[in-house]
């Protein structure tokens, strides 16, 4: 349901899908004058890119050099947001609302420098608080920012999310709800389960893991802020009616922890590399030295192995990192691994795919990993790496077998638990 909060501000975000054609737009601004003239004031929308655009500009980016500075290529994928301001305003000044479009550098959301994935540092939220009080409703672009230097950055593919969430923390929100395609976070990616079914209420914990390992409904570090801030996020469907199913991701109270299912949710993560660094000299800061060379790029690492190669004074390393980080890291580990001399070197494998449960219920109920295992191993999925936690176990199988392995795993701890 999505209530009125007469006395604090609320944050709306839509995201591509919802201003994906001007009717879309149009039919937002619809929604934000019925609320505003119902007495909520201070809101603050925040809008992606019409959908496709993004990859539109990545694709104008890669066309004319696949290996462009990083700085360049936020100057370019940013540019959606900035139409997509422009005509949400333009829509709620027809709607009778005066409205303001700010993009990031005229807001002062101000960043770190890592171009491509940045970190929001601080926002300012003087320009809104006036916005407010001369009666205009302001839309912020999401995704964007600028350093102390003003160079425009971005913050990773889905990024509007953490905007519209750091957005709420800064302003002290009543809560932020971010508007999409989707009714919410489900049991597993409907598309792949038909049998799965919307969760109304989720702790951060839960909804982290599952952001982190593939669940494409929010943006990992906007569940980040959220936990860190206490901030609820309400995830409900822009196509819908107000009163319609959604989910709240907030603080659930211990009692109800303690009675959460063993599984939550399966996830399905397509988009997984495995790298190896092999004949790694096996003495001290090494291992370090590897992982202090990607962590320089800001790639995130996710599954990590590492043993002695037989009869030899050499390591293996292995590791995972989404797809679309692969280019960049292997040039930047083949560079290193030549830098070093001798015989190291650098592998891939694609065609991977990462199938994990999650649920706060796992922590309380033993022999979760076992039959993980054996029921993804009694229908024929092998199983390449494993990575477990209190409340998650995740699995690299073979792509070709991601979609069976969610399934099953489905079945098996979700919906044969509720019979």
């Amino acid at each position: 349901m999505q209530d009125l909060v007469l006395d604090r501000p609320i944050v709306q975000k839509y995201g591509g899908t919802s201003v994906g054609t001007l009717e879309r737009i149009q039919n937002v601004a619809k929604r934000v004058a019925e609320q505003y003239r119902q007495g909520q004031r201070q809101i603050a929308l925040v809008v992606s890119a019409m959908s496709g655009e993004t990859n539109r500009l990545v694709e104008l980016v890669s066309g004319i050099n696949p290996h462009s500075s990083l700085r360049n290529y936020d100057m370019a994928v940013s540019a959606g947001e900035q139409v997509a301001v422009a005509l949400m305003a333009a829509a709620l000044e027809k709607e009778g609302l005066p409205s303001l479009g700010l993009l990031a550098y005229q807001l002062g959301i101000f960043t770190d420098s890592l171009h491509s994935k940045a970190r929001i540092r601080e926002i300012d939220c003087q320009r809104l608080y006036q916005c407010w009080a001369d009666g205009i409703v302001p839309v912020v672009a999401g995704f964007q920012g600028v350093t102390e230097n003003l160079e425009i950055t971005t913050l990773g593919r889905g990024g509007s999310d953490t905007s519209a969430v750091a957005l709420a923390v800064a302003l002290n929100a009543a809560v932020c709800e971010i508007n999409t395609d989707v009714d919410g976070f489900y049991t597993a990616d409907p598309r792949v389960v038909p049998d799965a079914r919307l969760v109304e209420e989720m702790d951060f914990e839960v909804a982290l893991e599952m952001a982190s390992l593939g669940s494409k409904v929010l943006h990992t570090r906007c569940v980040e802020l959220g936990a860190k801030f206490h901030m609820p996020i309400i995830v409900r469907n822009t196509f819908t009616p107000n009163d319609h199913q959604r989910t709240i991701i907030m603080n659930l109270s211990t009692q109800r922890k303690l009675e959460a299912p063993v599984v939550s949710g399966v996830t399905l993560d397509r988009n997984v590399v495995r790298l190896s660094v092999t004949q790694l000299p096996a003495r001290g800061g090494m291992i370090a030295a590897v992982f202090d060379t990607i962590a320089a790029s800001g790639v995130n690492v996710d599954i990590i192995v590492h043993n002695k190669q037989e009869n030899s004074d050499s390591m293996r390393i292995g590791f995972t990192i989404g797809s679309a980080d692969l280019v960049r890291t292997r040039a930047l580990l083949e560079s290193w691994c030549r830098d070093q001399g001798g015989n190291i070197s650098c592998e891939a494998a694609e065609g991977l795919a990462k199938v994990s449960v999650v649920g706060l219920g796992m922590q309380s109920h033993p022999g979760v990993a076992s039959r993980v295992f054996s029921v993804l191993e009694n229908e024929g999925v092998a199983i390449h790496m494993i990575s477990t936690s209190e409340i998650k176990i995740s699995c690299v199988v073979a792509e070709r077998d991601g979609d069976k392995a969610a399934r099953i795993l489905h079945r098996a701890f979700i919906e044969e638990e509720v019979r």
